[in-house]
C-alpha cells in the first residue's frame, strides 16, 4: 500500500494504488466493530483492485476523511 496523509510523509496520492491514510484506518475499525471474516480489497478507485465487497458489506468509502466525517 502506498498511503498518503497526515504522518505519512506524503500529501498527495503517490503513483501506485493510493489510499489515504483515514480510509485505511476507517477500513480496519469498519471490520473489527462489524467482526467481518475474511479479507477486504482497500484501495481507491482503480482497475487493477476491486473494492465493491469492501463497500457492500463494511460501509466503506475510499472517500472518509476524519476532518470530514467527525460529529460537531
Amino acid at each position: 500500500m502506498k498511503g498518503y496523509g497526515p504522518g505519512t510523509g506524503f500529501a498527495a496520492p503517490p503513483a501506485a494504488l493510493p489510499l489515504h491514510v483515514d480510509a485505511a484506518a476507517y477500513a480496519a475499525f469498519l471490520a473489527v466493530d462489524r467482526g467481518a471474516p475474511g479479507a477486504f480489497n482497500i484501495a481507491e478507485p482503480n482497475d487493477a483492485v476491486a473494492t465493491e465487497k469492501a463497500i457492500a458489506e463494511l460501509g466503506w468509502s475510499p472517500e472518509f476523511r476524519l476532518t470530514e466525517n467527525l460529529p460537531a
